[in-house]
């Protein structure tokens, strides 16, 4: 009951009231702790209307949920991206979900968990498939099969319970399955016997053999007939040097050049070719830029105002790609093929194990007209690096700079170049954090000031 003073004017009486009961209303709050919440904006009054039961949200450090918000937490903190269970987890965590409100869902704390397992799941996918297509790429009938499961089969063991559940119910099988050689000793031994140098197919025949004999060790133990496997070991030994025959064609076909090469070398190169077996002509893969030559599709300079074709080196660097150089002592060396058939457009990365790296632009912005083997070399006593680079025993020089990129210098450290005379002059560079690039044209000598 509200008391009111005595002598108060309407309007005053109005106000006396309203201030009671606020303060009434206040002190069922304290009093009453439990009865503060907080409600929707919307979905509240609209139940009301439609006239469902309303959803209760319980105010908790400044957030708000419901049951079916507290499910979808939990349901998505039950996923274990290495479990059997974790695409059944994620299905049923996505379900749930996806069938909250637009409200609801912004109070889903661990959604961004859920995001991450659903990347997680293409990643498995992805890699599912692989193993998928790796199986799928030996027919069952091929000598090579059991190896191909073999292989796919470790791979596969090395798969988490959750990635295995990817990969397709058929793949499984067959990896889960006990599997045996689709050979025997008697076949192997057969197909050994009968290995013939001449034949087309005698490298296949041989890499056949060697599969086939692989898997049944890989499956038992194996005793040839004596005198089998060293049939087998000699055929290897051919299969080597018709490569190496084949290669070296290769190579003086490559080094062929319309600016260069005469009609002798062309002839050179055809009977060198022709005297290669059958079996090894079908190694040279550029056999038709030799075609090309021989019937005259280029007009080749004369005898004597040419120079000799050079031989290229097997073991040269590749444009565009990261060689390691030749040690010996603190000296490193490189060689690079320089020729009309080389990439012109990428440079080559030359590395070393004394925190060195020479870089050597494309061959497009040499200046040397030669053809044949570029020699790199560079050489590291304490401070003093000496630098060559040489075509035909001759200095090479580009129109870009090549560079040398030393690591782990102080960074106040300075570089000169050294010329005849012993005369010093500040060589051209820069340093990035703890890298010093010595940009030069030519080849030359440089010196580390250590300041």
């Amino acid at each position: 009951m509200i008391y009111l003073p005595l002598h108060l004017s309407k309007q005053q009486e109005v106000s006396h009231i309203m201030k009671n009961k606020r303060k009434l209303a206040l002190l069922a709050l304290v009093a009453v702790p439990s009865l503060i919440y907080t409600a929707p904006t919307t979905s509240a009054s609209a139940a009301d209307v439609s006239g469902h039961a309303k959803t209760a949200y319980i105010y908790n450090n400044n957030y708000y949920y419901n049951s079916n918000v507290t499910n979808v937490v939990q349901l998505i903190s039950n996923i274990n991206d290495t479990y059997y269970s974790f695409q059944a987890n994620l299905e049923a965590a996505l379900k749930a979900y996806n069938e909250l409100t637009e409200t609801e869902k912004q109070y889903v704390t661990n959604y961004s968990t859920l995001s991450n397992h659903q990347q997680t799941r293409v990643a498995y996918r992805k890699l599912a498939a692989q193993i998928d297509e790796k199986l799928a790429s030996v027919e069952s009938t091929s000598v090579n099969y059991y190896q191909n499961v073999v292989e796919t089969k470790d791979w596969y063991n090395t798969l988490n319970a959750a990635q295995k559940t990817f990969v397709s119910a058929e793949s499984q099988r067959i990896l889960n399955s006990y599997i045996t050689p689709n050979t025997s000793i008697d076949k192997v031994v057969n197909k050994i016997q009968l290995l013939n140098s001449s034949r087309i197919s005698f490298h296949q025949d041989v890499a056949d053999a060697r599969a086939e004999l692989n898997a049944l060790r890989k499956h038992t133990n194996v005793s040839l007939p004596a005198g089998v496997e060293k049939i087998l070991l000699d055929a290897e030994q051919l299969v080597v040097k018709d490569k190496a025959a084949a290669k070296e064609v290769e190579n003086a076909i490559a080094a062929l050049s319309p600016k260069t090469s005469t009609a002798q070398d062309v002839q050179a190169v055809k009977t060198a070719f022709e005297a290669l077996t059958p079996v090894q002509q079908q190694l040279v893969p550029n056999v038709w830029t030799l075609a090309d030559y021989v019937n005259g599709k280029y007009d080749l300079p004369a005898k004597g105002n040419a120079k000799k074709t050079p031989t290229f080196s097997d073991k040269a660097a590749l444009p565009g790609k990261i060689t390691a150089m030749t040690r010996n002592k603190n000296t490193y060396t490189a060689k690079i093929n320089v020729a009309d058939s080389e990439n012109s457009t990428e440079r080559f990365v030359l590395t070393t194990k004394s925190n060195m790296t020479v870089i050597i632009p494309p061959l497009g912005t040499l200046l040397n007209e030669d053809t044949g083997v570029m020699e790199i070399q560079i050489t590291r006593n304490l401070n003093r690096i000496t630098f060559q680079a040489t075509l035909n025993n001759k200095p090479v020089e580009f129109e870009a700079d090549m560079e040398i990129i030393l690591e782990n210098l102080p960074p106040n450290a300075s570089i000169v170049r050294t010329y005849d005379f012993n005369e010093q002059m500040p060589a051209d560079y820069t340093v990035e954090g703890n890298q010093h690039f010595i940009q030069t044209s030519t080849p030359g000598t440089f010196q580390i000031v250590r300041n």
